[in-house]
């Protein structure tokens, strides 16, 4: 145990915390304190998924309706017939607009929103599909507009986060703010995005935003922290990731805060093998929650969760009843998946 966790170094200034059957079983950080939050960038997706299953447990939402049901706007270019659970299992072509988004309009309550209603799909329905690394927080977040009046944000902190009590925010109020540090530089830079890939254009944004530190600070400015985008702009420290799901899933035989049923059907895969966008020979996603693959080995076939550009996982395993969590402040190489989680996942089930 005390080998795999020398893995991680102080350098990296992460935290893990993993519950199994509803308990927690480790608690660790190194090089950074454990309150301190740090970005999670995708693992942001994760926790807007559990407001997304708290909207279809009020019987407010269903997945398998159209969007244009809820958001009439949507329908248009062609896009009358997608489905909610299309959209947010990465169908609807929309990772980006061809003009391109802004920062300023990613980081609003609508701008970027209704520009992404009035485009035509860059696939057809049906074609294929393509990871929405960003737009897919704007289009969560419209959607939850129009069926609630509050933003995807504002839902998730009523509805989960307040009751939690956990340090998993999506918008950082300004009283926690001493408590957030900024990501850091890899060791390493990772391999550069082909000019001419679909990729390339529709990271643009975020992958400028994050090139250098001064732009990292940028996209997590004072504004931008307290707006927190729901795709990628969360803010938490691994204690409070895990403590939202153990609370979602009620494992051990606790209350669960989501019910089973809604969870499954999330976290069963809609798509499977080549990304359009992320340019990915394999990926799987369900309902916003990321599944394992052959390239990102974190447990069973009933697993989910979802990983983050600097290394950041959630990842929960209803086979084993665990709940991990990790967060971590320097860039990974070549980020998102971390490999070491996988050899301290298969120690946690033994």
């Amino acid at each position: 145990r005390r080998v795999l966790f020398r893995s991680f170094s102080a350098d990296d200034q992460s935290q893990l915390v993993i519950y199994r059957g509803g308990q927690p079983v480790v608690d660790t950080s190194v090089g950074i304190d454990p309150q301190t939050l740090v970005p999670i960038y995708s693992v942001s997706k994760a926790l807007s998924a559990l407001a997304v299953a708290k909207l279809v447990d009020s019987g407010l939402l269903k997945l398998d309706e159209k969007v244009s049901h809820y958001w009439p706007e949507f329908g248009a270019a062609d896009k009358g017939n997608v489905t909610v659970r299309q959209m947010l299992s990465h169908q609807a072509g929309l990772p980006d607009t061809r003009a391109g988004l802004t920062l300023s309009q990613i980081m609003s309550d609508h701008e970027a929103s209704e520009l992404l209603a009035q485009e035509r799909p860059l696939w057809a329905l049906g074609a294929g599909f393509g990871y929405h690394g960003i737009t897919i927080g704007n289009l969560i977040s419209e959607l939850c507009f129009r069926i609630t009046g509050r933003t995807i944000q504002k839902y998730y902190e009523d509805e989960i986060r307040k009751d939690v009590r956990a340090d998993a925010y999506l918008g950082v109020p300004s009283e926690h703010h001493h408590r957030f540090v900024i990501s850091l530089p890899p060791k390493q830079q990772s391999d550069p995005v082909h000019p001419y890939s679909l990729n390339a254009h529709v990271f643009r944004v975020f992958a400028d935003s994050l090139s250098t530190e001064e732009k990292m600070a940028n996209f997590f400015s004072t504004k931008n922290l307290e707006f927190g985008q729901s795709a990628a702009g969360g803010v938490a420290n691994a204690r409070g990731i895990a403590e939202v799901f153990n609370w979602a899933t009620g494992f051990g035989g606790k209350r669960a805060g989501i019910t089973s049923q809604t969870l499954e059907d999330m976290s069963q895969v809609q798509v499977f093998g080549y990304d359009l966008v992320g340019e990915w020979p394999i990926a799987s996603f369900g309902t916003l929650f990321m599944k394992p693959t052959i390239a990102k080995r974190f447990g069973s076939f009933r697993a989910y969760g979802h990983d983050g550009a600097a290394g950041s996982w959630i990842v929960v395993d209803p086979e084993d009843e665990i709940v991990l969590s990790y967060v971590v402040r320097r860039f990974t190489h070549p980020g998102n998946f971390d490999s070491r989680l996988g050899a301290i996942l298969e120690m946690v089930k033994k």
